[in-house]
């Protein structure tokens, strides 16, 4: 069998989209996914597998100045393909070859991988653990039942929130701003945000006083059931003061309301004790529990 592994190029598209069909849009539709970055594997002029890096909040750091010697840029690794395996371990070697050749046009910056993988896949964690991953922490997954009553808030009046549709480029910029003020200086990209807002069922809903915007919650379509809220963050200036309690409880009211969702979910790092107590605190509650596994490439 003659496999040839190169760079994505358009043309792969149709065959991508047979074994992952995120992929294939990915691809396609997101520019913060780079050819370079894609390793792609023929076989007989089909395409079987494929794989990427994706680049992380923490790489816009990786061309600018703004963070210490200690911070971490991250790219995401995975792979896929039509039960060749054997493929996608080659694949995988090549984009971890990939991420060094990153790192040596960044000797003073700090270069990892990473891979996030359900708790029970002992497969996966095993086969990381195997090339050098190391577990760095945990994202608990928590769902809150939206057939359960919602609680009251209250907020001051000045304080508005609102659908958020983000038509121009300039409140797109204006919501990224907000965003790395509430996650200590890094946000999406501006690629992220359009890829996430041509999405299914997206929607933001955010709380402006002012006219600025303080707090938001994030939301998009998983199933005909379930949607996803997150991108949670509010102004460290406006913390404490049930601000964040508020907007989200505006966007489950959005959901159950408007968009007939049953359920809500959403991913918090383990050690973050103060959302895990808003979220607790709002009805959601543990279902399941990832692992981010994360090799040191400089």
């Amino acid at each position: 069998m003659n496999v040839k592994i190169r760079n994505y190029n358009s043309k792969d598209a149709n065959d991508i989209s047979g074994f992952n069909f995120l992929f294939n849009l990915s691809y396609q539709f997101n520019a913060d996914f780079k050819a370079e970055n894609i390793f792609c594997a023929e076989i007989n002029n089909q395409v079987v597998a494929s794989g990427h890096l994706e680049p992380t909040d923490s790489c816009e750091y990786l061309n600018k100045e703004g963070k210490d010697s200690n911070y971490i840029h991250r790219f995401a690794i995975d792979t896929d393909s039509n039960g060749y395996d054997h493929i996608e371990l080659d694949i995988f070697n090549r984009l971890v070859d990939r991420a060094h050749d990153i790192s040596k046009s960044y000797p003073n910056k700090r270069i990892q991988i990473s891979h996030t993988c359900s708790h029970d896949d002992l497969k996966s964690i095993n086969f990381l653990l195997s090339n050098g991953f190391y577990h760095s922490l945990n994202y608990l997954i928590m769902r809150r039942d939206l057939t359960n009553p919602l609680p009251e808030y209250k907020l001051n009046k000045e304080i508005k929130i609102m659908r958020w549709a983000m038509e121009t480029v300039e409140e797109r910029k204006l919501y990224l701003q907000s965003e790395k003020d509430g996650f200590d200086g890094e946000s999406w990209s501006m690629a992220r945000l359009d890829w996430f807002m041509a999405g299914s069922e997206w929607d933001t809903i955010t709380a402006f006083c002012n006219g600025k915007p303080i707090s938001s919650c994030m939301t998009w379509g998983i199933s005909s059931e379930r949607s996803a809220t997150e991108q949670i963050f509010t102004h460290p200036e406006w913390r404490r003061q049930g601000i964040a309690f508020g907007t989200i409880i505006e966007t489950l009211k959005f959901l159950r309301d408007e968009k007939k969702k049953s359920e809500a979910t959403l991913g918090v790092i383990g050690s973050n004790k103060a959302a895990i107590n808003l979220y607790k605190s709002l009805g959601y509650e543990l279902i399941d529990i990832h692992l981010l596994m994360v090799k040191d490439i400089s």
